[in-house]
């Protein structure tokens, strides 16, 4: 377990082990109500039409907790084969890069099924061609 700690703790696990404790507090405040899971989507619309409508949100978490496990994986493994010197320094940067690599590949591949299920949820609602509103037929009255 210690050598767990210590491998979030060093470069390039750190980088993800900060965003997933961002992305653990943004989840802990979308339970308490505070925050909804769709609330970046409008800050990163190219992002989300990529994803095939996944929330912005999900798809971040699901690359941050990929790249935080690819990354302490690779990194306990280069401890474990006693790489040093300039060697680790280099391999810790392409770590880096594979780890980001790996997790958006890995979103990108769950981003089908996940669009399935989050498609129900957010349907584009109609709108009234006159000023824009969001359409209601119900509330209209019937005119004569």
């Amino acid at each position: 377990m210690q050598e767990i700690i210590g491998a979030a703790a060093q470069f390039p696990t750190v980088i993800f082990t900060s965003a997933l404790v961002v992305a653990l507090g943004f989840w802990f405040l979308v339970l308490l109500g505070r925050a909804r899971v769709r609330d970046f989507d409008a800050d990163a619309p190219a992002l989300a039409n990529a994803l095939g409508g996944v929330p912005v949100a999900v798809a971040a978490f699901v690359v941050t907790v990929c790249g935080w496990l690819v990354s302490l994986t690779g990194l306990v493994v280069m401890d474990r084969a006693d790489v040093t010197g300039f060697g680790a320094a280099v391999a810790r940067v392409a770590l880096l890069a594979l780890s980001a690599l790996v997790a958006w590949s890995v979103t990108h591949g769950l981003a089908a099924p996940l669009s399935r299920q989050f498609s129900a949820e957010h349907r584009p609602r109609q709108r009234d061609l006159a000023n824009g509103t969001p359409f209601d037929p119900g509330s209209r009255s019937a005119r004569s």
